[in-house]
C-alpha cells in the first residue's frame, strides 16, 4: 500500500484525497494545511486522518511514501524539493514551479533520488483530448495547420499567479502533447483589469515545427464559461467542447481545396468541401482520478509519468518566454531547446 500525504487542503486537496482513496493500491494518511478550518474539514470528512499545520511534517514523515503538493505556485519549488530530499515521490499541481531554473533543480533531484516527479497537467488525462491526439496520430485530420484554444470564465481570481500561469498553462501543455513537438517561438499580450500587476486576460500564440500555429485566449473576466479547442487539419477539422459532457467531440469532414484546372492567376479558385459531421462516442472518466491513479501506477510499476518532470519543465520554459513577451508588449520570442 502506497501511503500518500497531501500538502494543501484548499480547492483541489479534498478531490485528491477522494480519488486517491478510490485506488486499491494507495491511501491518503496525512494532510497538511496552515488553515485550522481546512484541517478540521479534512478530519471531519475522513476520521482517523492525521492532520498538521506544518508542511514539513508531511514531507519528512517516515509514514509517507509520496506527497501531493496542492498549494500556491510560489511554494511549489520549496515543498517539492523538501519532499524529494526526504526520498518521497512527488506530484505537484500545475505549473510545476515559477522558473526554468527551479524546474531544472527539481528534475535533477528527482533523477538523483530515483523518485517519480509528476506535474498535474490534468487535461492530458481528459478523454476528449486523448481522442484528439488519436485523430492526429492516426492521420484522420491530416497535417495540423492550426489550433485555437479558448478558456474563459468570470473568476475564480488568483493572487499568486496571473492568468497565463493559471489557465493558459493548460492550453500550452496539451498543444505540445497533441503535436508531439515543442514550439519554436511565441508571443502574448495581456492586461490587468482587476489587480494591478496580475494579468487577468491573455491572448497568445505559439509556432511549431512544420508551420502549425497554436492560438490561445484565456480570461478570468468573461461572462461565459468556455473550454474549447478547434483543430484544423488539411483533411478534416475537429472541435472539442469540454463543457458538453454528452458530445465533447465533433469531427467535421470539411476543408478547402484548390481547383487544379485554371489558366491564369485571375482564374484561380478554391473549392470548399462540406461533408458530414461525426459525433463519436467518448467514454468519459474523471481526469483528476485518471491522473492521480497514473501517479500511483508510476510509483508501483516504475513507469515514466505522462506529465513527468521534464515535460513540466518544458511548459514552465514556455510560460517564462511568453511572460517575457508580455513585458515586451507582445514581441515574438524565440524558444531554444538545446538545454
Amino acid at each position: 500500500m502506497i501511503r500518500i500525504g497531501i500538502v494543501g487542503y484548499g480547492h483541489w486537496g479534498p478531490n485528491h484525497v477522494r480519488v486517491i482513496n478510490e485506488c486499491k493500491d494507495a491511501r491518503v494518511v496525512m494532510v497538511g494545511d496552515l488553515d485550522a478550518s481546512r484541517r478540521a474539514a479534512a478530519s471531519q470528512a475522513h476520521p482517523g486522518l492525521v492532520t498538521t499545520e506544518l508542511p514539513e511534517e508531511v514531507v519528512t514523515s517516515p509514514n509517507i511514501d509520496a506527497v501531493i503538493v496542492s498549494t500556491p505556485v510560489v511554494t511549489h519549488h520549496s515543498i517539492a524539493m523538501s519532499a524529494l530530499n526526504a526520498g518521497k515521490h512527488v506530484l505537484v499541481e500545475k505549473p510545476l514551479c515559477q522558473t526554468t531554473h527551479e524546474a531544472d533543480e527539481l528534475v535533477a533531484l528527482s533523477r538523483q533520488q530515483d523518485r517519480v516527479l509528476m506535474c498535474g497537467h490534468v487535461f492530458l488525462f481528459n478523454a476528449g483530448v486523448r481522442r484528439l491526439r488519436e485523430y492526429i496520430y492516426d492521420d484522420v485530420i491530416g497535417t495540423v495547420r492550426y489550433m485555437a484554444a479558448t478558456r474563459t470564465n468570470l473568476g475564480p481570481f488568483r493572487t499568486d499567479v496571473n492568468v497565463l500561469y493559471d489557465l493558459a498553462c493548460h492550453d500550452i501543455s496539451f498543444f505540445s502533447f497533441l503535436l508531439g513537438a515543442l514550439p519554436e517561438s511565441g508571443n502574448a499580450v495581456a492586461s490587468s483589469f482587476l489587480q494591478p500587476g496580475i494579468e487577468d486576460v491573455v491572448f497568445g500564440s505559439l509556432k511549431y515545427p512544420g508551420g502549425a500555429l497554436c492560438h490561445f485566449h484565456d480570461s478570468w473576466v468573461n461572462p461565459r464559461k468556455e473550454r474549447t479547442l478547434v483543430v484544423v487539419g488539411d483533411k478534416k477539422m475537429v472541435v472539442w467542447d469540454d463543457m458538453n459532457s454528452l458530445e465533447p467531440i465533433r469531427l467535421y469532414d470539411k476543408g478547402v481545396q484548390h481547383d487544379q484546372y485554371y489558366d491564369t492567376f485571375r482564374e484561380f479558385r478554391t473549392q470548399i468541401r462540406d461533408g458530414d459531421v461525426l459525433i463519436p462516442r467518448v467514454k468519459q472518466c474523471e481526469p483528476l482520478k485518471a491522473q492521480d491513479h497514473h501517479f500511483v501506477e508510476c510509483i508501483r510499476d516504475g513507469m515514466t509519468p505522462l506529465s513527468g518532470g521534464q515535460e513540466a519543465r518544458e511548459v514552465v520554459k514556455i510560460l517564462e518566454t511568453l511572460q517575457r513577451s508580455i513585458k515586451n508588449e507582445g514581441r515574438q520570442e524565440v524558444l531554444h531547446w538545446d538545454v
